[in-house]
């Protein structure tokens, strides 16, 4: 009889890499790649196999230019050395009010929201939106958030269009299938949202009060006689203080909450404050928030939180310009620079995430 080492170390490639397929936990890959010269050659080419067909690629920094209109730069964080320029088919505009899947949403003063894709060149013009006369302040800020639930490259007739719009944070939705914007009835409990996700199928928002509704856009009818989702109270807003977020993702501190959901009914079960999120990296902003493993993001710091913030006093609505950007430790509650920010960038419109095309990265 051999020796049983020998025989399950050298099992066919392709049946080691499956079982690395099955592995969820990043620290049992690493372990899995430590067992012998052989494994860890497979280990690094799971590894790059992954990041190959990874939707999560390591998002780019994108920065302004003082000197040129339809130029902008990509800072990546993978090669700190490395800053690649992009083009734009027309000159940018000040603001974007949203980052997904490479898709740059801007705004224009007749409120027409375009969904634009650097990368590959297209451009999508969604219906006009109402124009919120009765808001004050700059017209890129009356849309606040545009966040999507898939790539329109890849669902380019089953994709969801969530805005967060207004001073007060109201919600509307659009589908492709639609001719116009569906705007969700809120009341005093359900505003003053601030960010959006996607989770199953269900769209989750999150308010001023750490406040979290969900709704569901699959039931609602195409014509404009359909009656808007319902929104569903998951965590209640408290008005106390402490639990007062400016942006909900602080820039001075970050606290972060798991919530676990029930799978049959999506009932919250509980609501626990972590000081891990198992490795991963996540970056937030004006884009859609975006985790990103270890596996996908070996040279980042793990259990951190990569931020960008538009600096703007929503009170008074002045615009003070990208100054605030950084990384918050889980672990220890530090912050550090990633990107040091210049003088000269204050004037201009903010730094935002946006997730390039793979020869970028």
């Amino acid at each position: 009889m051999g020796n049983s080492v020998s025989d399950w170390e050298y099992l066919p490639e392709l049946c080691l890499l499956t079982v690395l397929e099955k592995i969820d936990e990043p620290i049992s890959q690493v372990q899995f790649g430590a067992v012998s010269k052989y494994w860890h050659s497979l280990f690094n080419t799971f590894l790059d196999i992954k990041r190959q067909l990874s939707t999560n690629l390591v998002p780019m920094l994108m920065i302004p230019s003082k000197k040129r209109t339809t130029k902008r730069k990509l800072y990546s964080l993978q090669a700190k050395s490395k800053i690649a320029e992009i083009e734009f088919l027309k000159p940018y505009t000040w603001r974007y009010c949203g980052s997904c899947y490479g898709w740059l949403v801007t705004v224009d003063e007749s409120f027409n929201i375009t969904l634009s894709n650097p990368f590959k060149n297209l451009s999508i013009h969604l219906p006009q939106f109402d124009s919120m006369a009765y808001d004050s302040g700059h017209y890129t800020y009356k849309i606040l958030k545009v966040v999507l639930s898939d790539d329109p490259l890849l669902h380019p007739n089953n994709f969801v269009v969530v805005v967060i719009y207004s001073v007060y944070g109201r919600l509307a939705f659009y589908r492709p299938c639609q001719e116009n914007w569906i705007y969700i009835d809120v009341n005093e409990d359900q505003s003053l949202f601030l960010d959006i996700l996607f989770h199953k199928g269900l769209v989750y928002a999150i308010g001023h009060y750490n406040n979290l509704v969900w709704f569901d856009v699959n039931g609602v009818k195409d014509d404009e006689s359909s009656k808007p989702p319902k929104l569903n109270t998951l965590v209640p807003k408290i008005r106390r203080l402490e639990n007062h977020s400016f942006r909900v993702y602080l820039t001075k501190k970050f606290t972060v909450f798991k919530l676990i959901l029930d799978n049959e009914n999506g009932k919250l079960l509980e609501k626990k404050e972590v000081e891990s999120i198992d490795g991963d990296k996540v970056f937030v902003g004006d884009n859609k928030t975006l985790a990103v493993s270890a596996l996908n993001f070996p040279e980042g710091q793990p259990n951190s939180i990569y931020f960008t913030d538009d600096f703007i006093d929503r009170d008074a609505y002045e615009i003070l310009g990208p100054r605030d950007i950084g990384i918050f430790h889980l672990k220890d509650g530090s912050l550090e620079k990633y990107y040091q920010f210049k003088n000269s960038h204050k004037d201009l419109s903010p730094y935002i995430w946006i997730s390039p095309s793979k020869e970028y990265n």
